[in-house]
């Protein structure tokens, strides 16, 4: 379940609302990636049914990520707003 942790009625409205993506995204070839750069944060959903909450942990782990775990669903931005933003917050600072 995508938002599984979000009201039903705002989760239907979010799933009313996305649009697919671009398939143009996957036209072009990358380069190297920012976070090979740059710091990185990550907020690790332990109740993800769409990323499985192991795999996150294994990209914030590659990446040298700052992370935080939440019992969330993959909609954690949605569910869990202020520990996320807290999170924008201490890379904003970290700059």
């Amino acid at each position: 379940m995508f938002a599984g942790d979000v009201p039903a009625d705002e989760a239907a409205t979010m799933a009313a609302a996305q649009i697919p993506t671009s398939p143009s995204i996957f036209e072009s070839p990358s380069t190297v990636a920012a976070w090979h750069g740059k710091p990185t944060y990550y907020a690790i959903s332990s109740n993800d049914q769409m990323i499985p909450p192991e795999a996150e942990a294994f990209f914030a782990k590659r990446m040298n990520a700052t992370t935080i775990t939440l019992a969330a669903s993959h909609a954690s931005m949605v569910s869990e707003p202020d520990q996320i933003a807290a999170l924008i917050l201490q890379a904003v600072d970290a700059k």
